[in-house]
């Protein structure tokens, strides 16, 4: 995990990279001394932690997570508890009055690492399986996403079509379309299931993907065309 320090006091600033030097799978990101310095920061190279002192000179800490588009895990560090209340209403991990003790901090490093874990594990299970295992004569094959360039259906069989190889599968059209993610495959004709990212030219009533020319049904142009992000 991630973490960027965030404090208009240098001596501060050096006490917590002393104190996050100590915690095991902590990185430091590196240090601002200004809430506009870490917005920037920010949008460059993402933290997944920050340890965020609340008064600042020009913008304080809470407006800078409230302008923050994607917003990191917060601890909030303060001489003063007054903005406890609006810190937890920006949804912060913790809230440590100054001075900073070590043992204070492992507590709220510990709680911001819980959090981490549970929103990688929210996120991989939101995307799901990155592959398929399709039996081929009489064995499992192991099918990865990254390799379909398309699907084509050829009577009671399905061929995966990938660069350099085709894998056909009993299996029926509607069966492998509820298996495939909708976000990263759309079937674009009732023969035909096609990997969005492989996709590198689009005509009225066709498609090219790799070297291969795949037909578009009039019915799913809406669809391919909004999913294919079209300016």
């Amino acid at each position: 995990m991630t973490c960027l320090i965030i404090d208009d006091n240098p001596l501060a600033r050096l006490a917590l990279r002393n104190m996050a030097s100590e915690i095991e799978g902590l990185e430091l990101a590196g240090e601002c001394e200004s809430a506009m310095e870490a917005f920037n920061f920010l949008q460059k190279d993402p933290a997944d932690l920050l340890l965020l002192d609340v008064e600042m000179p020009g913008m304080s800490g809470l407006e800078l997570l409230k302008n923050l588009e994607h917003q990191p895990l917060a601890i909030l560090i303060t001489s003063k508890a007054d903005y406890a209340v609006e810190g937890f209403d920006l949804q912060v991990v913790d809230y440590i009055v100054k001075p900073v003790a070590l043992p204070r901090l492992l507590k709220a490093i510990q709680r911001a690492q819980e959090r981490y874990e549970a929103q990688q594990l929210a996120t991989l299970q939101e995307l799901g399986p990155s592959y398929l295992f399709a039996r081929v004569n009489n064995s499992l094959l192991r099918i990865d996403f990254d390799d379909i360039l398309f699907v084509q259906a050829l009577g009671d069989y399905v061929v995966f079509q990938t660069a350099d190889k085709k894998h056909p599968v009993h299996l029926t059209m509607k069966a492998l379309e509820e298996r495939l993610p909708s976000n990263r495959f759309l079937r674009v004709h009732r023969s035909y299931i096609v990997a969005l990212d492989k996709i590198s030219n689009l005509e009225q009533n066709s498609l090219q993907v790799g070297k291969h020319i795949v037909p578009v049904a009039e019915t799913a142009k809406g669809e391919l065309i909004r999913k294919l992000n079209v300016l």
